[in-house]
């Protein structure tokens, strides 16, 4: 009976130690593994949709920017955005935290003129290239280029000059870049201030133009040998393709006629010979003589418009189906209704009138989250106090 006694106690005592250092290495690996995670600030993912019913209307996510021109909704889950001083950042659209991942230093900024419009090739993940637009300086002369980065690792590198000489000025570059369904760039330019330019087609300034992925001409263009795809634009900021193919732009007038156009190949939309609609006798004149197309809506006096999407979410529902657009001198937001088969606008509506300055431009996530950038509350106001900020609801 002692004997038995006696393996019974040194057995539980066996199993007491196995069991102790088991727990110990459970804990450990429960630390581990937990603190790990919670050390995880370099660049954590983002939820592309954290929040389906947020409680406050809008979300600021950073405020310390310097008139950021682009806002695109990034392949990777990141909000990038450019600043009109050089800079491409990658920015999380959950926490805000900023990431720069290139600074083009040879960028030219005087009031408009600047680093402006991005884009991402359609199948980044094999093809990692971001496109953007930016004006330079070559003696005296003010020139706008569209390049192309690679992007590897946290930065962009690589700079490849796809389209170079387009005419730029202090005014008027367009410089809205948009990947089409069949897979080309389309790319608005301004008449950098000198209106003969639009209906020059030896020149690319005040057009718009269609280019390959590789830089390249397309062989379909409507010019044999031209980039040129529409003409007699005077400044587009704003150009969308919806479901249906149809293209839209937004375009800024003078003083008067501010424009919505749909753009068609090889048509001239006639600036500066005729604004917005056909409705002077000088215009029915040159309109007669040269085929022009006029614009579907118009504002007068003018606004400023922006950029231009075309929101299909139900996050916001006030604005499902229908155009958006970012407005800089009337500082707004502006939903637009189009009829059954998109060729007329039926009904303008206004959103955060005067609430967040001047509105430059607009990302939608897949998810249909909504997120504007912000340029202050000036024209020249060039301070680093610029927003991003998520649209979650209409109050």
């Amino acid at each position: 009976m002692v004997i038995n006694t006696t393996e019974s106690l040194i057995k539980e005592s066996i199993m007491k130690k196995v069991l102790k250092i088991t727990g110990i290495i459970l804990v450990t690996l429960v630390f581990f593994y937990c603190s790990g995670d919670d050390n995880n600030t370099q660049n954590p993912d983002p939820d592309p949709d954290p929040n389906p019913n947020p409680t406050n209307a809008t979300t600021t996510l950073i405020s310390t920017l310097s008139i950021p021109w682009e806002l695109v909704w990034g392949p990777d889950d990141f909000l990038w955005v450019t600043e009109r001083s050089g800079k491409i950042s990658r920015i999380n659209p959950d926490t805000g935290e900023q990431q720069v991942i290139q600074t083009i230093t040879n960028v030219e900024q005087i009031q408009e003129s600047g680093l402006l419009g991005m884009t991402h090739h359609p199948d980044f993940d094999t093809n990692p290239f971001v496109y953007v637009v930016y004006t330079y300086r070559n003696g005296n002369d003010l020139l706008e280029r569209l390049v192309r980065f690679t992007y590897t690792n946290n930065t962009l590198s690589n700079e490849e000059v796809l389209l170079d000489q387009i005419p730029a000025n202090n005014i008027h570059n367009g410089s809205r870049i948009l990947v089409t369904a069949d897979k080309h760039l389309l790319m608005t330019t301004g008449d950098a201030g000198n209106t003969s330019l639009s209906q020059n087609m030896n020149s690319l300034a005040g057009k718009i133009l269609r280019i390959n992925l590789d830089g390249s001409i397309p062989t379909d263009n409507p010019i044999t040998g031209s980039y040129i795809y529409s003409y007699g634009h005077r400044n587009a900021q704003g150009i969308v393709q919806l479901p249906n193919a149809t293209i839209y732009s937004s375009e800024h007038g003078p003083r008067t006629d501010d424009e919505i156009n749909i753009i068609t190949a090889n048509k001239n939309y006639g600036w500066p010979d005729v604004k917005g609609i056909i409705d002077t006798a000088e215009e029915e004149q040159f309109a007669a003589n040269n085929d022009v197309i006029e614009s579907i809506y118009n504002w007068t006096p003018t606004i400023a418009p922006s950029d231009l999407i075309y929101y299909t979410g139900d996050r916001i529902p006030e604005w499902t189906n229908k155009l958006i657009m970012t407005v800089l001198k009337d500082q707004r937001l502006i939903a637009l209704t189009l009829n059954s088969d998109g060729s007329a606008i039926t009904k303008e509506e206004v959103f955060f009138d005067g609430v967040f300055g001047r509105i430059r431009d607009i990302a939608i996530s897949p998810q249909g989250r909504v997120f504007i950038a912000t340029n202050g509350t000036s024209y020249g106001d060039t301070s680093s106090t610029h927003s991003i900020i998520e649209i979650n609801k209409i109050q």
